[in-house]
């Protein structure tokens, strides 16, 4: 039928795994030789600099999810929910 067996892909998924393990060690150095500059990539994880966490502090505060100290999401869906059902008191 052409059709892979469970055992069959049970023995893909263990060669997939080995290969990517093996892979994994290189990974950074194969993505850097494709020599796509920083800016292109807009990656706060791969900059020039090694900043990671100071630069994803920074995207973070940029976000417009962080506008504000609490999401409109939360005034909209949450608290009526919450004010629906309010807390068990056991």
């Amino acid at each position: 039928s052409g059709a892979l067996s469970t055992r069959d892909v049970e023995i893909l998924e263990d060669e997939m795994g080995e290969l990517l393990a093996a892979l994994r060690a290189q990974a950074v150095s194969i993505v850097d030789s494709f020599d796509i500059h920083d800016k292109i990539l807009d990656s706060t994880l791969g900059c020039w600099d090694g900043n990671v966490y100071e630069r994803l502090y920074e995207e973070a505060q940029k976000s417009p999810l962080n506008k504000t100290d609490v999401p409109m999401a939360y005034y909209k869906y949450l608290r009526p929910l919450m004010k629906a059902h309010p807390q068990s008191n056991l």
